[in-house]
């Protein structure tokens, strides 16, 4: 099991190449039940909530 709170502060990109964004806070789950977190998009200054799976898929931003 993810220990979801150690995500908040860290920067991830979507994909090798794609923007960076920031782990904000716990968000609540999708309609389907899967686990969220908010994020902020460094890039465009707005903030969603996306799923933890897909997060631990992304890599680190360096």
């Amino acid at each position: 099991m993810v220990d979801m709170g150690a995500l908040i502060g860290s920067v991830r990109r979507f994909g090798l190449a794609g923007p960076p964004y920031e782990i904000i806070g716990m968000a609540p789950p999708s309609p389907s039940g899967e686990p969220q977190m908010r994020i902020h998009l460094l890039e465009s200054d707005e903030d969603a909530d996306y799923p933890v799976g897909d997060i631990l898929n992304d890599p680190m931003d360096d």
